[in-house]
C-alpha cells in the first residue's frame, strides 16, 4: 500500500493532476465501447411483456451489486468469478428480457447455462420476438446515464452500451428492439419526452462477446495463487 501511494504521488508530480485524471479515465472499460446506431422516434405505448418462461430452474451463480457501483459474481462454492464496476451508482436493473428487479442490492441468482452460450447460430435472428434469447442477462442503468451495463453471469462477461442521451431514463424491451425512454418529471402525468430505439440485431457483436467464456473467470487458482473467495 505504501509503495502504491508513493508511486501515485510521484505520478501526480510528474504528470499533473489533470493529465493523470485523463490517463485514468482513458483506461475505464466503458470508454472503449463503440457508438451504437440509436434512432430517435415518437413515444409510443409500452411493448407487450415477453411471454417466454426461463428454460433453467437451477441457479448456481449470484450477482452482488453494491450501492457505490461495485459488481461481484460468485459461484456456489463462494469463488469470485468476476469483479467489475459501473460508471455510476445503480439506479435501475432488469433481468432476462426486461423483468424489473425490485431490489437490485439483494443477492441476484442466475443460471450457469442459458441461450447466449450456444453461439450466434442459436440466436432467433428471424423470429418475431428476439427476447427469449436474452435469458440470463442482467441490465443495469446507473445514475451517470451515459452507459447501459449488461452482465452475463453464465460466462462472467460484461459489455457497456453507450446511451443516446437524456435524463431520468427508462428501458422498454420490445420484441424486435430495445428502447430508451426519457421520462417526464417524476410523479407527473406527462408523456415521455423522447424515445430512442435500437434493433436487437444491431447488438449481435455485443451478444457474441457476452456468449464467450471469460478466460480470467475460469482461473481457479493454485495453492500458491488461490482464486479469491467471499
Amino acid at each position: 500500500m505504501r509503495l502504491a501511494a508513493l508511486f501515485l504521488s510521484g505520478a501526480i508530480g510528474l504528470l499533473g493532476p489533470q493529465a493523470l485524471l485523463a490517463q485514468v479515465s482513458s483506461t475505464l472499460p466503458w470508454r472503449a465501447a463503440p457508438a451504437l446506431p440509436w434512432q430517435m422516434e415518437e413515444p409510443g405505448p409500452p411493448p407487450a411483456p415477453c411471454t417466454a418462461s426461463p428454460t433453467q430452474t437451477s441457479f448456481g451463480l449470484t450477482v452482488h451489486l453494491a450501492r457505490d457501483g461495485a459488481v461481484r459474481l460468485t459461484d456456489q462454492k463462494g469463488l469470485i468469478r468476476l469483479r467489475a464496476g459501473l460508471p455510476g451508482r445503480v439506479r435501475k436493473a432488469w433481468r432476462d428480457w426486461g423483468v424489473p428487479i425490485a431490489d437490485p442490492f439483494a443477492p441476484l441468482p442466475f443460471p450457469e447455462h442459458s441461450p447466449l452460450q450456444r453461439g450466434i447460430g442459436a440466436l432467433p435472428v428471424g423470429s418475431l420476438d428476439f427476447r427469449p434469447a436474452l435469458e440470463g442477462l442482467l441490465w443495469i442503468l446507473d445514475d451517470d446515464e451515459s452507459y447501459l451495463t449488461v452482465i452475463y453471469p453464465a460466462t462472467a462477461q460484461v459489455v457497456y452500451l453507450p446511451l443516446p442521451g437524456g435524463q431520468d431514463l427508462d428501458l422498454a424491451f420490445g420484441p424486435d428492439r430495445l428502447a430508451v425512454v426519457e421520462d417526464g418529471p417524476a410523479g407527473s402525468a406527462q408523456p415521455p419526452e423522447a424515445t430512442w430505439s435500437l434493433h436487437w440485431l444491431a447488438l449481435l457483436p455485443e451478444f457474441i462477446q457476452l456468449g464467450k467464456e471469460n478466460a480470467s473467470a475460469l482461473h481457479r487458482g493454485t495453492a500458491l495463487e488461490p482464486f479469491p473467495k467471499d
